[in-house]
């Protein structure tokens, strides 16, 4: 379902893409309306859609898995088939925490976040290795993150 977002609707959105946990009332200060009005404009937008779920950011050094890794994966096969097959086979597997098909050099983009270097190459081993839906992979680890995730569109 499709909805309008006006002014103070994207305004909720971007506060709560900072702090996920402002409260009704927190938000209707900020956006000049009264608390209920902001609950019914955020129930509205979970309800379509818009809104998909909140999180917790965790510190990457307290975390129980603190190691970062991207794959950038190349498919055999680009059909829609064997794209969904793949997408069954990694996207449940608790360390994938983001999955994109992408446009470009590689189809699919993978982000892990792993306890070590040897949980990865177990990953590797089960999931990208003896995998005949993978032509080629290559792996970025990240060393350190240079930005905090934003809370942008």
């Amino acid at each position: 379902m499709t909805i309008l977002l006006d002014d103070r609707d994207r305004r909720i959105l971007t506060l709560l893409r900072t702090d996920a946990w402002l409260s009704y009332t927190a938000l209707s200060r900020k956006v000049n309306l009264s608390a209920s009005a902001v609950q019914r404009r955020v129930e509205r937008m979970i309800a379509s859609g818009v809104i998909l779920g909140a999180r917790a950011e965790v510190s990457v050094q307290e975390a129980p898995a603190p190691l970062t890794i991207f794959v950038l994966a190349e498919l055999a096969d680009e059909s829609r088939a064997a794209l969904k097959r793949f997408s069954n086979r990694v996207v449940d597997h608790p360390a994938v925490v983001e999955a994109h098909y992408v446009a470009g050099e590689t189809d699919v983009l993978l982000k892990l976040r792993l306890p070590d270097m040897a949980a990865y190459d177990r990953f590797v081993e089960t999931y990208l290795n003896t995998s005949a839906l993978v032509r080629r992979f290559k792996t970025l680890t990240v060393l350190r993150s240079l930005a905090p995730t934003k809370a942008g569109w």
